[in-house]
């Protein structure tokens, strides 16, 4: 551990940064090059400047290029969204999926694959409204106890298992087959075509937007809510604002690629660890950084899951929650030294 004390303080955002541009560069080459259908780099650098109605321009400006934009938009929007719950409910354990936001998103699409047949487009506008719901539910049961952390986090958890107990309830009730909504709940890129990267990216970009404008509040959050009020700020008002912007993200995420797990909860995470300690809860870093790491995780468990078309939220779970140890593990022994 003594040598991640090392790269903490030898770090900085900056070399962060470029190491982050460097690994989805690395993801890049390695998703457009490597599949059922081999490309030289030499062979994908043409079609990309020069797209024409080859074999390799279609499997790249139609196949790899759609499902390696998403996964990274996916992972920007899942490490905005979960740093976000994690600094407004001051729980480094807190994630999308915790305060409800997954679950009401994944069951409200569920409803609409079941018992409709409406577009891509309806059923992302019905991922959106059921994130808002859930979370609205959530806001409403912690609202007579000022929006405690605490109490968001509790409530937030009763009804993301209420919602994922319906999920499970409706999928077995019904008389269709629903295998491949089973696979979707597991979250994948896989199969996406440029509608979903379309439906995805202005909400991504806004949420980037919005970052610079949430650093500061959030940041004012970690300190303690009368500490807050007796400076000025409205924390009632940040955190509802700040909420928002998370549930839109997430909410849009999972209509597009289903519930990918662990991501909101492990990308701030390591952001935190890599971060010098000075900067490690400056949020104008953090959020940054989260959008970074998460982008580097989704993608690069996507290029692994791409070899056996298995779906890219296990992955991010089997790598995301040894990860989640080692980062707990090493924290609490620099902590201890």
């Amino acid at each position: 551990m003594i040598y991640l004390e090392r790269l903490r303080v030898a770090t900085t955002p900056t070399g962060l940064f470029l190491f982050g541009v460097c690994m989805l560069l690395l993801s890049l080459l390695l998703s457009l090059t490597i599949g059922d259908y081999q490309l030289t780099l030499q062979e994908v650098w043409s079609v990309l400047i020069d797209p024409s109605k080859s074999q390799a321009s279609f499997v790249v400006w139609e196949l790899r290029l759609p499902r390696l934009t998403l996964a990274i938009i996916a992972g920007i929007t899942l490490g905005i969204a979960g740093a976000i719950i994690q600094a407004v409910t001051q729980n480094e354990l807190a994630s999308p999926s915790l305060v409800g936001v997954s679950s009401g998103a994944a069951l409200a699409i569920v409803l609409v694959l079941t018992f409709t047949g409406l577009s891509t487009y309806f059923q992302f506008i019905a991922g959106i409204f059921g994130g808002a719901l859930a979370m609205s539910v959530t806001l409403w049961l912690s609202w007579k106890q000022k929006l405690e952390p605490v109490n968001l986090i509790l409530s937030g958890l009763c009804v993301s298992l209420f919602c994922a107990a319906a999920t499970t309830l409706l999928l077995i009730s019904v008389s269709t087959d629903t295998r491949g909504l089973f696979y979707w709940l597991l979250g994948s890129v896989a199969n996406r075509t440029w509608q979903h990267v379309s439906l995805l990216a202005p909400i991504a970009l806004l949420g980037v937007i919005l970052c610079a404008l949430l650093a500061r509040p959030l940041t004012i959050l970690q300190l303690d809510s009368d500490v807050v009020k007796s400076i000025g700020g409205n924390v009632k008002r940040w955190r509802i604002q700040t909420l928002t912007v998370a549930v839109v993200l997430t909410s849009a995420t999972v209509a597009v690629t289903g519930p990918i797990a662990f991501v909101g909860l492990v990308a701030p995470h390591l952001c935190r660890t890599l971060l010098p300690k000075h900067l490690a809860y400056e949020y104008r870093y953090v959020l940054f950084g989260s959008a970074l790491s998460g982008a580097v995780l989704v993608s690069l468990s996507d290029l692994l899951a791409n070899y056996q078309e298995i779906p890219v939220g296990i992955l991010c779970v089997l790598f995301g929650g040894p990860s989640l140890v080692w980062l707990i593990q090493s924290r609490y022994q620099q902590a201890s030294i």
